[in-house]
């Protein structure tokens, strides 16, 4: 019995570093996705809802290894239900991310930004400078507005033809939100496995000691 309590003890503490390095990982992308999303679209609410459950995810791993290392029932029980509600959240997160086509939504805000060229000049340049393009299918989009290029088509901004980026910021969002959704898809099943494995653990742990307690009671 104590043999087996110190071997729940250790998985579930080496489980809960994983779930608050994977809650790391998470926040952090989430939040150099938050500066070059614009606020307002749906990526941009995604992102936020993905710096909550990232915050989420850090905050129960350390009850985790708390409820590991103290092996009081109350802790652990407490863990389980943080593991259930963050798996149900994670099951909703992963069913509405394949069931979302981000790249067009994408497509779609960066082609209203483009619709509204003075109120959205800011962010168009940061796209622009951001994921190396220039206009909406390319550079000849500014000629066709009767317009010259402007500094943020070219690389660091200095107006030297070669420095003139080619690609069309369509083209170049379309490609960030899939690697986007790629990444995020891989971060969020990995998420879900290590969680269902800290649920299991816990769980067992639980049963373990309050049997250990009743045990010791008669």
């Amino acid at each position: 019995m104590g043999c087996r309590i110190s071997f729940l003890k250790t998985l579930l503490i080496i489980l809960n570093v994983l779930l608050s390095l994977i809650g790391v990982t998470l926040i952090a992308l989430s939040v150099f996705e938050l500066n070059s999303s614009t606020p307002g679209t749906f990526e941009h609410i995604a992102v936020v809802v993905q710096i909550f459950v990232g915050s989420f995810v850090v905050l129960s791993s350390f009850l985790g290894c708390f409820a590991a290392g103290r092996v009081a029932l109350g802790l652990i029980w407490s863990f389980v239900t943080c593991m259930l509600i963050l798996i149900s959240l994670q099951i909703y997160i992963i069913a509405a991310a394949h069931s979302t086509d981000y790249v067009q939504r994408a497509r779609t805000d960066f082609l209203a930004l483009w619709a509204d060229q003075r109120r959205s000049i800011e962010r168009i340049e940061y796209l622009e400078q951001n994921y190396a393009c220039c206009g909406k299918n390319g550079p000849q989009d500014y000629i066709l507005q009767g317009g010259a290029y402007p500094l943020s088509c070219y690389r660091n901004k200095e107006r030297i033809y070669s420095q003139l980026f080619s690609g069309g910021c369509v083209e170049a969002v379309e490609a960030h939100a899939t690697e986007n959704v790629t990444n995020g898809l891989i971060i969020k099943w990995l998420l879900l496995v290590v969680e269902l494995c800290a649920l299991i653990s816990a769980t067992h742990l639980g049963i373990t000691v309050r049997n250990k307690l009743r045990r010791e009671r008669f």
